[in-house]
């Protein structure tokens, strides 16, 4: 069953497990947190938890899914809005303002916490120690990136621009690049408080792996 054919009920029930499960393993790590501090955190039973995760796995799995499905929903949204301004006006903008008015907008439209950064690093660590649950992170992983290859590509159609690398390993630079930020953001902060990331050091790393090649007119 996908989450689409649940319940709004029980959608609310996993997203507060998901919440709690990423506050809860950011403080503990996931193996230092048990099934206990997570359903304390969201509020609910083991009950609860049993009637929508099978373990403690899984719900390190469902937090990849949700939270890489709602960025790149955000992402998406943010492309539109993108393009239909560009269409809309017939001014050519200048190259680096106009990347980084981009960047700004894609992070802004929702910061994430410190507690999300911190578990989105613990989670690929914690699958890289964990075999059986790695190969599945890694097929999420994969399904996830071919949306995000297709998302960055739209965008880059629209402001008449091609990557230097094959998309795959550009993809790997920027989102290298983005983690290493948002961590350096994130330190000395308060769990729930929001990272602020800079996009100068992303739009300086995209202006050298990108070609503009703006569309000749009449």
């Amino acid at each position: 069953m996908t989450t689409d054919e649940l319940s709004p009920r029980r959608r609310q029930t996993r997203s507060t497990l998901v919440q709690a499960g990423t506050s809860v393993f950011a403080v503990r790590g996931i193996d230092g947190a048990s099934i206990e501090e997570i359903c304390e955190a969201g509020g609910l039973t083991r009950g609860a938890f049993y009637s929508n995760f099978s373990s403690r796995d899984d719900l390190v799995l469902a937090i990849i899914e949700m939270r890489t499905s709602e960025n790149l929903d955000r992402l998406d949204a943010t492309i539109r809005r993108w393009t239909e301004q560009l269409t809309a006006t017939t001014e050519v903008p200048e190259i680096k303002a106009l990347m980084t008015q981009f960047i700004d907008d894609v992070f802004n439209e929702k910061k994430q916490t410190v507690a999300e950064t911190i578990t989105e690093q613990e989670i690929e660590l914690y699958c890289l120690r964990v075999p059986h649950l790695y190969a599945r992170y890694l097929e999420l992983n994969a399904t996830q990136l071919d949306r995000l290859a297709a998302l960055v590509t739209t965008a880059l159609e629209v402001a008449g621009a091609t990557t230097k690398q094959p998309i795959g390993e550009f993809l790997t630079v920027i989102i290298s690049v983005f983690n290493r930020i948002a961590l350096s953001a994130a330190a000395g902060k308060e769990m729930d408080e929001h990272v602020d990331i800079d996009p100068s050091l992303i739009v300086e790393v995209l202006i050298h792996l990108i070609d503009f090649r703006p569309c000749e007119t009449d």
